[in-house]
């Protein structure tokens, strides 16, 4: 349980850390006009998703460097990672270089005023020169976290965050750049990470791992097939994923504005708890894959218990407060009542979802670190659009539950995407996996 917590609560921090400051800047840019604020809500929506084109690589860059470090094979972390970079890099430009040219015609496609749009493209088209720069920060956390390394992304997030925020504020108000100003900051701060990323390689793995010998990248072909079979299902899982999550909120705007407000503030409980149950996964995926290169099947048994135990845990201990007083603490997100009143309704069924996100997460990451990410894959988009999506609209919408529907159809969800991780966990076939 200790090597779970250890290698959880960087990401942790990180991921946490950056939910704040999108909360801050988010606040900085409702202070320059509404306007600015929906361009940024959207333009972010449409990075966030092109982003997802490097995502799955990432995840695969990972599932593949824990494997060789439990092998012992620690050369061939470092021609993973110069293969990961270029790889990386360059889903990065072809983001850079779609976002920039197709900016325009993307948030006309949301049906946006001129002047949201006239605020929007510039902002878009600055967050695109960052891209290739977050491509290679994903590439450099992902190996180094599959060599147990995760802290050093959760120092290099702090990094970022203390440019960002101050250079932000200089830029939207002191400067009077507006929301450019905020696209400019980020990507400085973007930047920067990625940099910080590449030092802390050069000077503390380069030699133990031969990192950055891009000359000898002609005998590492056989690591793009490894890359593509994992890569592929993980950013196909992103995407649809993300399609479904849009289909969902298609199905509560139906609903009405309070239902909305309602969902957000609820989201934003939910995305405190993914995020811990996600750094938990990841770290016991990192585990059990190092623990298959090196045949320790004690380790694997033992990682798979801390994990599903400290995922069932840490957030039923979040949820408690909130759970016991719901007015007060909901109260703390928005002052209305009908909306506390709505989100007040979703929450004992949110609390409902945790053992069974647990147990799936688990097995998830199993599968994952075996390299079956083909069948996350085919569990996750089965359970999203042959349950979540049509139980949403029925429960919510035709059977008139309201917000708690969709809950209760997440708890659907969730229980879908356990059987179908657990019987092809069962197989047993991940324990002799090659990767």
């Amino acid at each position: 349980m200790k090597r779970v917590l250890a290698l959880s609560y960087p990401i942790i921090v990180a991921n946490l850390s950056q939910i704040v400051i999108g909360i801050v800047d988010t606040a900085m840019i409702s202070r320059v006009s509404t306007e600015a604020l929906a361009a940024a809500a959207v333009a972010s929506s449409v990075n966030i998703a092109a982003a997802m084109l490097f995502g799955g690589w990432a995840t695969a860059a990972q599932v593949i460097s824990a494997r060789r470090y439990g092998e012992g094979r620690l050369t061939a972390i470092g021609r993973l990672l110069d293969i990961s970079l270029l790889v990386g890099t360059g889903a990065g430009l072809v983001v850079f270089l779609v976002l920039s040219i197709g900016s325009g015609p993307l948030l006309a496609a949301f049906g946006l005023s001129e002047a949201v749009r006239a605020e929007g493209v510039p902002y878009l088209r600055v967050l695109a020169l960052a891209a290739p720069f977050a491509a290679a920060t994903a590439m450099f956390r992902a190996v180094y976290a599959g060599v147990g390394e995760t802290s050093v992304a959760m120092r290099m997030t702090v990094l970022v965050n203390v440019i960002n925020v101050p250079l932000n504020y200089v830029l939207i108000f002191v400067a009077g750049w507006g929301l450019l100003g905020a696209g400019v900051g980020t990507a400085i701060a973007v930047a920067v990470g990625c940099f910080y990323m590449s030092l802390f390689g050069w000077r503390r793995l380069r030699d133990t791992y031969e990192l950055f010998r891009f000359g000898r990248l002609h005998r590492s072909q056989n690591v793009l097939p490894q890359l593509w079979s994992i890569g592929w299902p993980e950013t196909a899982m992103l995407f649809l994923g993300y399609v479904n999550n849009v289909l969902v909120l298609r199905i509560v705007s139906s609903l009405g504005t309070t239902v909305i407000a309602g969902m957000q503030v609820v989201t934003n409980l939910q995305q405190v708890l993914w995020t811990i149950v996600w750094a938990l996964s990841t770290s016991v995926s990192i585990l059990v894959g190092q623990s298959l290169g090196s045949r320790d099947e004690r380790t694997v048994t033992l990682t798979q218990r801390a994990g599903l135990l400290l995922m069932a845990a840490l957030p039923a201990i979040i949820l408690a407060p909130v759970l016991v007083a719901p007015s007060t603490i909901l109260h703390l997100l928005t002052p209305d009542d009908e909306v506390v009143a709505e989100a007040g309704r979703a929450l004992p069924v949110l609390a409902l979802q945790v053992p069974l996100m647990a147990t799936s997460m688990v097995l998830a990451a199993v599968l994952r670190a075996a390299g079956d990410s083909k069948w996350v894959l085919y569990t996750s988009t089965a359970s999203s659009y042959l349950v979540m999506v049509p139980l949403s609209w029925l429960l919510a919408d035709a059977i008139g539950w309201g917000l708690p529907g969709v809950y209760v159809a997440g708890i659907a969800f969730f229980a879908a995407r356990t059987a179908g991780a657990w019987w092809r966990y069962r197989r047993g076939a991940w324990r002799t996996a090659v990767v």
